[in-house]
């Protein structure tokens, strides 16, 4: 079995309008949109245990669990680890945000951003001058307890002390790319998430990206 650790967070590729429109329409620009949270490995089905929060159609259904391979395996994934954190606090995060319990999709977010963009374009016209592809800090944002799949990510942490995106930075996929660009985040395993993968496959892609971030940096 491929190994994942508690706490990681695995991101995939969305299709469609929304995934489009994250992808092209924010800087830094990045394909992964959807995000789950890796809570453990439950031997007795050999599988991994995640949270994620997801909607169908316009109803919301939240914060629900599920298993990874059952639901993702053979889809292009990328595989984040905390780079600060210890593995006791990363095993902790997913617990502390059980405590949440029965949370809402966060409908009113998606409201909020598109509510914002048109001022948003017309004050980069009017301080910039131009027209520039929108950032996570353009927006103005405010922690609750409805998610989006990419706040799950965030608030586990967040719980335990510790900020993945800085409080107050729209937690969008583009924030998350702009964490892994700055090495808060870094990448643990990227390609087709396979059941049969060598356990060890993950680790020695977690030191080559390593290697890469140092060398960029």
């Amino acid at each position: 079995m491929f190994e994942i650790p508690p706490g990681a967070c695995v991101a995939t590729k969305k299709k469609g309008i929304p995934g489009w429109f994250l992808e092209n329409f924010f800087s830094p620009r990045t394909d992964r949109v959807h995000h789950v949270l890796i809570r453990g490995y439950v031997p007795e089905i050999d599988d991994y245990e995640f949270i994620e929060s997801i909607h169908i159609g316009l109803f919301g259904k939240g914060i629900r669990h599920g298993y990874l391979f059952a639901e993702y395996e053979g889809v292009d994934v990328e595989i984040y680890t905390v780079s600060s954190v210890d593995p006791t606090t990363a095993k902790r995060a997913p617990l502390e945000l059980i405590r949440f319990g029965k949370s809402p999709y966060d409908f009113f977010l998606i409201i909020s951003v598109l509510s914002q963009i048109p001022w948003i374009i017309l004050r980069n016209l009017l301080k910039e001058r131009r027209i520039r592809k929108l950032r996570a800090q353009d927006f103005r944002y405010k922690p609750d307890t409805a998610f989006l799949c990419t706040e799950v990510y965030w608030h586990a942490y967040h719980l335990v002390g510790v900020d993945i995106v800085p409080t107050g930075v729209l937690l969008f996929p583009s924030a998350y790319k702009e964490a892994l660009d700055k090495g808060v985040i870094r990448l643990y395993y990227k390609g087709i998430l396979r059941r049969n993968v060598d356990a060890t496959a993950g680790k020695k892609r977690s030191t080559a990206s390593n290697t890469a971030l140092a060398a960029d940096e």
